[in-house]
């Protein structure tokens, strides 16, 4: 880290954007119906834990309806820091020293 430095935490903080946000749009193309659903659950589980009831119905959810948005980004931020933290680090690992050095070639980074 101390040789690459800040050329090192830039690309892994842009592999990391680019990850969750990948992540989010396969969830919300491949799994929104899913989602809904696991919301629902919880969401009448939290609600029956402090005596609130949850209405919805079985028939109401449909394929129409989407999660909302915190949902998708809980289960992409879980999946992005834990199954494909081994990806992002090695990418990280591979990639930084080429940009480094193109970066060098360019004189935006001195060594």
């Amino acid at each position: 880290m101390s040789f690459y430095g800040a050329v090192g935490a830039g690309v892994y903080l842009g592999l990391s954007v680019v990850d969750l946000s990948l992540t989010m749009a396969v969830i919300s193309v491949k799994g929104a119906d899913k989602a809904k659903h696991m919301e629902d659950w919880i969401l009448r589980k939290v609600k029956g834990w402090i005596g609130m009831e949850h209405k919805t119905e079985p028939t109401e959810i449909s394929t129409h309806e989407k999660p909302s948005f915190t949902s998708l980004f809980l289960i992409a931020y879980g999946i992005h820091k834990t199954i494909l933290l081994p990806v992002r680090l090695s990418l990280t690992a591979a990639i930084t020293p080429a940009i480094a050095r193109r970066l060098r070639e360019l004189g935006w980074k001195k060594l």
